[in-house]
């Protein structure tokens, strides 16, 4: 009953052709890239699909699926394994424009970084997710901009001590601890696959003040569970296991078909909302 389908090119590709992926998210700055294998396609269509183009990736279930992916292809490859050419897209979630491209602007005095952020989305080609930032910094004398967007738009999160991360072609410059909440409840019975480990994360302390570094250690679970297209960064669950109950936000996972294809999980670690 799984249901997978890869938009690229202006091509949909899904069954019967066989689609692996490895789909990573997280609340921090990286760029992920990731790699979506298609087996034994034609060569004309992998010629007729070039690079720079929206790369759109749903899965899930035949009554329940949605998007976990959505980019920009990057570069594309093929090989040869036994008897099976495996085409591999290689997709990065955002736009070229955002890691390649360059700014060179100047802004008046008493200038807020909200709007300069919203500015840089926008030269970038990305929606935005969320900008909420713990402190809307003025630049009282001004900014000069003069780099890459990615670079600017980092130095601009760090000022307004905001975390940021890219999602689906969206930018969230946001609170460190801000989740969504989407109502999601994470159980046995809704496809929670073993007993949560828990882990030890070392996050910022929000409540030291702005000129300090410190960093403390926050108590989570590692959780594995089917498939499930709705946990992404920063959503918010309820989790219910034998020995674990409570409110938790993502902070980092996967979405993943194992090299058999047998497995066709997701696997994340929350924290405590």
């Amino acid at each position: 009953m799984r249901k997978t389908t890869f938009l690229v090119g202006g091509r949909e590709i899904t069954a019967p052709l066989t689609i692996k992926f490895s789909v990573p998210f997280g609340d921090n700055e990286k760029v992920d890239t990731i790699d979506i294998q298609v087996y034994n396609f034609k060569d004309e269509t992998i010629n007729a699909i070039t690079t720079n183009k929206a790369a759109i990736l749903s899965a899930g279930y035949v009554d329940d699926n949605g998007v976990i992916f959505s980019g920009t292809l990057k570069k594309k490859e093929t090989k040869w394994e036994g008897l099976d050419k495996i085409t591999t897209f290689k997709c990065i979630d955002c736009t070229l424009d955002y890691t390649q491209g360059v700014i060179k602007r100047t802004y008046g005095r008493n200038t807020p970084a909200s709007l300069i952020l919203r500015e840089l989305a926008l030269d970038a080609g990305l929606a935005i997710g969320d900008i909420d930032l713990p402190v809307d910094f003025i630049y009282r004398s001004g900014k000069a901009l003069n780099g890459k967007i990615k670079i600017l738009v980092s130095e601009i999160a760090k000022d307004c001590e905001a975390k940021l991360h890219i999602n689906k072609g969206r930018i969230y410059v946001r609170v460190r601890s801000k989740g969504d909440k989407l109502g999601l409840d994470i159980s046995k019975n809704t496809g929670l696959i073993n007993e949560p480990e828990e882990i030890e994360e070392e996050v910022k302390d929000e409540k030291k003040s702005k000129t300090t570094t410190s960093k403390k250690k926050l108590k989570g679970y590692k959780i594995k569970m089917l498939l499930n297209h709705k946990i992404t960064t920063d959503v918010i669950i309820k989790l219910t296991s034998r020995k674990v109950n409570g409110v938790f936000r993502v902070s980092k996972g996967e979405h993943k078909v194992d090299t058999s294809g047998t497995e066709y999980y997701t696997e994340c670690e929350v924290v405590p909302v």
